[in-house]
């Protein structure tokens, strides 16, 4: 009779004849079916190792008497399928242990029960000889089953159900495997006075990402195991449920409600001694759902309900009003705890309290300075995670490259000498790692750097002091904390003719300041002018194509929160694209459709315009200054365009003058320096006499389109001539280009040289 065996009894037998398969035995023995038995994390494996049996050598036994099983090789042979004289006799008398004991199925048990009716098999040998008998494996049998008899047709994995499925964070804390918490007493507090109550007495922490949810039910489980808790939570242990290893496995319907009742069961049993956590408890709902069967959530409300089982649950903001919010009757069972994200200064001490034992598994010393680079540089630079979690991923991630510098081969050799101290330098390291941005240089050099700001955009903005001297200042009182830290770093309105400059400064601002003209984003507003073009810029509403992408806007200030943001032609955009910018330029930030806020605190905002350009290339003096009244009417075409708030939260609309004839020469330097940025890698270089510089600059100026008529002028009679001599090999690489007017045109004279 097969019907009554628990499915690991099936399954054990089915890998004995796979066994036999392998080894052509013809018959289906005793060893065969040990040696399927004895797979580590098998019922029967864990039964023998808390018997003490030695398993390497009873692993060993069993595979010797498969070994001795004679072989049989033929065409036709059915390996494993005839079961030998004395497995039979086991399988009838583990039938008998069954119906002894009132069971309802045949287990492991009975199996291993029924093996010491074999007197002269050579395993029921070696354990006799050992001083295993029928009567530990009952003792053992009753300290797994408690009380409990075999009715399930899943049997083992009912018993010592909760050790399975669930994580004890007492004996994890005991055994120094939990860090100690710092902090978050108000939140602990919380969670006793919520465990404490007659009624209602289940906590839900919802928090971001990262800020700690888990380390506040550590600091419950180390209260608990220090004795600092109040009475009603004495003796109390914490069980941490593991949803993956309840859904790991369970292949047959029914698996998954079962294994999570007897969990709930044990817990209930408990008396009150056992505190359930279910980290991430949104994924309850819906796991295990089949057609007509319930989820997880459906099973847990009743004794939740029925206050028979207490509960602390985790999640984010947005997983609980998805999932959790929207089932009424689970909410009400759980009283929030909202989880902050902790302060720079409690981050610090957060991080100093456990600097022990990143300092004791890396094998270095973590200084005080990198504490607290790795604190405030995450602050700054990484803006899509959450404290303490990033803060510690970069004291983690510097004192493991400080381990492998350590454990470099060069250095048992004595060539290298490495302090294994973790320092400042070392955590700026990782953010420019990690973030693209050049800390090291920034950190370093900014004082510097921002005091020179003015001088080194002049060297590439020609003709615009005033919009320059604005714009640096600006980046000044951002820099030293003086303007208002929740706000972009700066915000203008640039107006004035085309090819002025405007664009030119943005990439300028975003090359000195970090480092790369990559850093600036920038969006052509003319692409914006319907009112639809709004969900572009902050990603499509659900249901719609693209919602899972984001916006254009958005998402480049997520990826890169340090940067350059221009959107050029402002004045074409759609007026509800402007009403979504007053919050950017007001609090700094930026919701997009997904719900996630971008911080625009570290980026430059400059928005471009033509507006009032008739005026200003109508009405210039002579030395190219714009009058005042001038001015004033370019003001009233902007009052008149765009409403008072948002001119109003502008930190300043700056206007370009239109460039004039005296500031050709140096922008036509400015382009052959670019050009030969352009040639380094062929290692040429162009350099021209000062009649050639006149005559470009003469014949490439207008007044009406600034630099962009020159640009145009050096590309037709500089870079094509230049390329065809390139691609007719008539040049080479290793060439100095020197360049000469002759009869009003411009002759190249190439003097080849060799690069040393």
């Amino acid at each position: 009779m097969t019907d009554n065996r628990t499915i690991a009894v099936k399954e054990a037998l089915l890998a004995a004849k796979e066994i036999a398969k392998k080894q052509e035995n013809y018959q289906l023995d005793i060893p065969h079916l040990w040696s399927a038995l004895l797979q580590p994390d098998l019922f029967a494996y864990e039964l023998y190792v808390d018997l003490d049996v030695d398993m390497n050598e009873f692993i060993q036994l069993v595979n010797r008497e498969v070994e001795k099983i004679s072989k049989i090789t033929g065409t036709d042979i059915q390996y494993g399928e005839k079961l030998s004289q004395r497995l039979q006799s086991l399988l009838d008398e583990a039938e008998v242990e069954s119906t002894n004991l009132r069971d309802q199925y045949v287990t492991i048990e009975h199996l291993i029960l029924a093996l010491f009716e074999q007197k002269f098999n050579p395993i029921t040998t070696y354990l006799d000889e050992n001083g295993i008998n029928k009567e530990l494996v009952y003792k053992q049998m009753n300290k797994v089953r408690k009380g409990k008899k075999a009715v399930h047709q899943n049997q083992e994995n009912v018993y010592d159900a909760l050790d399975r499925y669930a994580v004890n964070l007492n004996k994890e804390y005991l055994e120094g495997k939990i860090e100690r918490v710092i902090g978050r007493s108000d939140e602990i507090n919380d969670i006793i006075r919520i465990l404490t109550r007659k009624i209602k007495n289940n906590a839900i922490l919802i928090g971001s990402p990262g800020v700690g949810k888990s380390a506040i039910v550590e600091g419950l489980v180390q209260k608990i195991v220090d004795k600092d808790a109040p009475k009603n939570l004495e003796n109390k242990i914490v069980y941490n449920l593991d949803m993956s290893a309840l859904v790991a496995g369970a292949r047959y319907r029914g698996d998954f409600e079962e294994r999570l009742k007897t969990v709930l069961n044990e817990v209930r049993d408990s008396n009150n001694q056992i505190i359930l956590f279910i980290d991430e408890i949104h994924t309850i709902v819906g796991a295990g759902r089949t057609e007509g069967s319930m989820d997880a959530g459906n099973i847990l409300k009743p004794m939740l309900a029925r206050g028979e089982i207490r509960c602390i649950g985790a999640t984010t903001q947005d997983e609980y009003r998805e999932n959790i919010e929207k089932d009424k009757a689970l909410e009400r069972r759980f009283q929030r705890v909202m989880v902050h994200e902790p302060t720079v200064q409690d981050t610090i001490e957060i991080l100093k309290g456990i600097r022990q034992n990143y300092e004791l598994f890396h094998e270095t010393t973590i200084t005080e300075e990198a504490i607290e680079a790795a604190v405030k540089l995450s602050v700054r630079y990484i803006t899509d995670r959450f404290l303490p979690d990033k803060a510690i991923d970069l004291m983690d991630e510097a004192s493991a490259v400080k381990y492998i510098k350590l454990n470099n081969p060069l250095l048992n050799d004595g060539l290298v000498n490495v302090d294994n101290a973790v320092t400042e330098d070392d955590i700026k390291n990782v953010v420019e790692r990690l973030t693209g941005i050049k800390i090291s240089g920034i950190m370093e050099n900014e004082r510097e750097k921002l005091l020179n700001l003015e001088d080194e955009l002049r060297k590439h903005i020609i003709g615009q002091d005033e919009a320059v001297s604005k714009v640096s200042e600006s980046v000044l009182r951002s820099r030293a904390g003086v303007q208002n830290p929740n706000q972009p770093t700066g915000s203008f309105l640039f107006l004035g003719p085309t090819g002025v400059g405007k664009t030119q400064l943005a990439k300028s601002l975003a090359q000195v300041l970090f480092g790369s003209e990559l850093d600036m984003a920038r969006l052509d507003m003319s692409e914006y002018m319907e009112k639809h073009a709004v969900a572009r810029l902050i990603g499509p509403p659900p249901g719609y194509v693209g919602y899972d992408e984001g916006g254009q806007l958005t998402e480049a200030v997520r990826h890169r929160p340090h940067s350059i943001v221009v959107l050029d032609e402002i004045e074409k955009a759609h007026p509800d694209v402007l009403n979504l910018l007053l919050q950017v330029l007001d609090e700094g930030r930026l919701t997009d459709s997904q719900g996630h806020t971008v911080d625009f605190k570290n980026t430059i905002l400059i928005m471009t315009s033509n507006i009032g350009s008739p005026i200003l290339l109508q009405a210039i003096e002579s030395d190219g200054e714009i009058l005042l009244d001038i001015k004033n009417k370019v003001t009233q075409q902007l009052r008149h365009h765009f409403r008072p708030e948002f001119i109003n939260r502008i930190d300043d609309v700056l206007i370009f003058n239109p460039l004039r004839q005296k500031h050709m020469h140096q922008i036509t330097m400015l382009m052959i320096n670019d050009l030969n940025q352009r040639l380094k890698d062929k290692n040429m270089a162009v350099s021209l006499d000062k009649e050639a510089v006149e005559w470009i600059a003469e014949n490439g100026y207008d007044p009406l389109y600034g630099a962009r008529p020159l640009r145009r002028f050096i590309m037709e009679e500089l870079e094509t001539p230049l390329a065809r001599d390139i691609i007719s090999n008539k040049i080479t690489e290793n060439t100095d280009i020197h360049i000469q007017l002759k009869n009003y045109k411009l002759n190249f004279i190439y003097n080849q040289h060799f690069k040393k």
